[in-house]
């Protein structure tokens, strides 16, 4: 079982204990609210539900914490002390991390002005106080069910089915990324550009039910061979992709050497015969002349082909 772990942000103990464990097998939901009464009706009711429940009194501390955690949904009264919900959730939609994460407005005002308000600031729904219990729990649970499904339908839009890499369009998606950052802030990236020796023999003479496990294995050494800030895809057939931010030629080497070693362990058993791998690995550094992302990815390539030519099972560098 997974769990998270969060401090005592509030300075009240009866609001959330220190060093509280938090199952993330559950939904997280945070309750930011000035009012005692309410805050513990809401998070009373959740709780019963089979929520997590995270209470903040203001919205200084609600920043804290959601610095640190991601909430699956906020419940947001607008009038509290310093800043209010409104100017909150503005906030919140600024944030790559949370921008997606639904904010359900709770207020005693129920004017069209100040609802129109809470949606133009972010807001997906809006309650009423004081609340109604199954009002409560079924918008709840209803926009938490939602960003669930977008979400599960944005990691489909941008996996490989086969493999569970990004797709060839994500990872241009995220090289066009690095590129203007390259371009902007003069910072640097490497790409790695990596093919399967010999896959079609393996499709030949095992069939591609063969091929497809080749293709799985090798993509799950390769991915635990490189950062946690690295990307790497399927690029197409039996050709991959990674994406090193802040790595210059000689870290992509290292890299680009440990992941050919890693593949090289890989030994799979189908039917009666064992099939070893090896890849070929070509990589290059940004270059601040660069004027598109084909250059890199041209220079990558290149050398790819060399690490073929050389005899594969090798690493070149462009």
């Amino acid at each position: 079982m997974k769990i998270r772990t969060v401090e005592n942000l509030t300075g009240d103990r009866d609001r959330m204990d220190d060093e509280k464990v938090y199952d993330s097998s559950k939904p997280l939901v945070l309750i930011v609210e000035d009012n005692a009464v309410n805050s513990t009706f809401c998070q009373s009711l959740l709780r019963k539900n089979g929520y997590e429940t995270a209470v903040c009194s203001d919205g200084e501390t609600a920043l804290d914490f959601i610095g640190k955690y991601i909430p699956d949904l906020i419940l947001l009264d607008i009038v509290m002390p310093g800043i209010d919900g409104y100017e909150l959730s503005l906030k919140l939609k600024t944030n790559d991390k949370l921008k997606d994460t639904p904010v359900i407005f709770l207020s005693a005002m129920n004017d069209e002005e100040s609802i129109i308000k809470g949606f133009n600031s972010g807001g997906v729904d809006f309650i009423t106080k004081p609340f109604r219990t199954q009002e409560l729990l079924a918008r709840t649970k209803t926009h938490i069910e939602l960003k669930n499904t977008k979400e599960r339908l944005m990691q489909m839009a941008i996996t490989d089915e086969l493999t569970g890499l990004v797709n060839r369009r994500y990872f241009l998606e995220r090289l066009h990324y690095e590129f203007d950052r390259m371009k902007r802030y003069d910072t640097i990236y490497s790409m790695l550009m990596v093919d399967i020796d010999h896959f079609k023999k393996i499709n030949d003479t095992y069939g591609h039910k063969a091929g497809d496990i080749v293709l799985k294995k090798a993509s799950e050494a390769m991915k635990k061979s490189l950062r946690t800030s690295d990307i790497i895809g399927r690029f197409g057939g039996e050709e991959f992709a990674a994406l090193l931010p802040e790595a210059d030629i000689k870290s992509a080497s290292f890299i680009a050497e440990r992941l050919r070693k890693k593949v090289e362990e890989v030994n799979i058993e189908y039917e009666s015969a064992k099939i070893s791998l090896t890849i070929s690995i070509g990589a290059s550094q940004s270059n601040i002349t660069d004027t598109k992302i084909d250059e890199i990815i041209i220079r990558s390539d290149t050398a790819m082909y060399h690490s073929k030519k050389e005899g594969r099972n090798r690493v070149s560098l462009s």
